[in-house]
């Protein structure tokens, strides 16, 4: 999250899509323009992409399988990006863990479940159905074969975040939107660059902080999405070679990038490759922060040195 302490910087901050959404900008009189804008987009961001959405084009889409269908560009281009994603990774990441997910009880909203306790168990296997999806952009139409169920929950921020930077034009000053701490930046920076804080949790206090001038930033851990379920702890990184939740030896991963599609996907991916991830994101010319259970961090690929959280690294 940013650390908002220039004087010409102000913020704005509103819960949805699961997470809080924190729009800031260096031209306060701008503040109420951008946030609209960005309020516009989680809108059309949830009525896409939404599972828990009955409404929505996700689930009118998963209705009509087995023949094209026409689809928004905002919902082709969440697809086209996954797809991308996965073949850039092998299949770690993958939109249609939808079951999996699923059947590890995070069946409703993480509000649902967080008051209602996940839901019952479900027998599942690996995932990897991506590669039968089918995109036609001459006729702008999807194709999604019987029985495979999508999920976007490991892009949908990043999208949201690229998507609202990208429709508002050319940036009025500087801007920055983030999603649940997955965030970007257009525009001239404030003074320094934009302080942004990385911590375990959401509201934990930030143990580091990285200055930002430019690009994306997004962490992935367990945070906030992970449940108790007849003693045994789950939550929502679903690792499609098993169809379960994954296991890591690193507690959160911060990525930097040029969108925060990338960001987020790429640590979302390190997360599951656990040992191997360092080398992963190097090897994708990409920077980097590890930090593990026992509180070591490695970083990879230029990440600023270490520094504590108040100096703004």
């Amino acid at each position: 999250m940013p650390l908002l302490t220039h004087a010409t910087v102000a913020s704005a901050s509103f819960p949805a899509l699961g997470s809080e959404i924190t729009v800031a900008v260096t031209d306060p009189p701008r503040l109420g323009r951008v946030v609209g804008h960005v309020r516009a987009c989680v809108d059309a961001v949830d009525r896409a992409l939404s599972r828990f959405r009955p409404d929505s084009e996700l689930r009118r889409l998963e209705r009509r399988s087995g023949a094209p269908q026409p689809a928004s560009e905002l919902f082709i281009e969440a697809l086209e990006r996954s797809i991308m994603a996965a073949i850039a990774s092998n299949g770690l990441f993958d939109p249609t863990i939808r079951d999996a997910l699923e059947a590890a009880g995070y069946d409703r909203s993480i509000e649902r479940i967080e008051a209602e306790g996940p839901g019952p168990a479900r027998p599942t296997g690996p995932a990897g159905n991506w590669s039968r999806i089918r995109v036609d952009r001459a006729t702008r139409t999807v194709t999604l074969p019987p029985g495979v169920r999508l999920d976007f929950g490991g892009i949908g921020k990043g999208l949201l975040v690229d998507h609202a930077l990208r429709t508002l034009g050319e940036p009025p000053c500087g801007v920055l939107i983030s999603a649940g701490g997955d965030l970007a930046v257009a525009g001239p920076p404030p003074p320094g660059g934009w302080r942004c804080g990385i911590a375990l949790t959401p509201g934990a206090p930030d143990e580091a902080t990285v200055r930002l001038l430019a690009g994306a930033l997004a962490t992935s851990g367990l945070g906030r999405r992970q449940w108790m379920r007849a003693g045994e702890a789950l939550h929502h990184l679903i690792d499609p070679r098993t169809g379960r939740p994954g296991a890591s030896r690193w507690q959160i991963v911060t990525v930097a990038a040029g969108s925060c599609v990338v960001a987020e996907v790429a640590a979302k991916v390190a997360w599951l490759l656990d040992e191997a991830g360092p080398e992963w994101v190097a090897s994708h010319g990409l920077a980097a922060r590890f930090r593990d259970r026992a509180g070591a961090v490695v970083t990879v690929g230029g990440w600023p040195a270490a520094a504590p959280a108040g100096d703004g690294g």
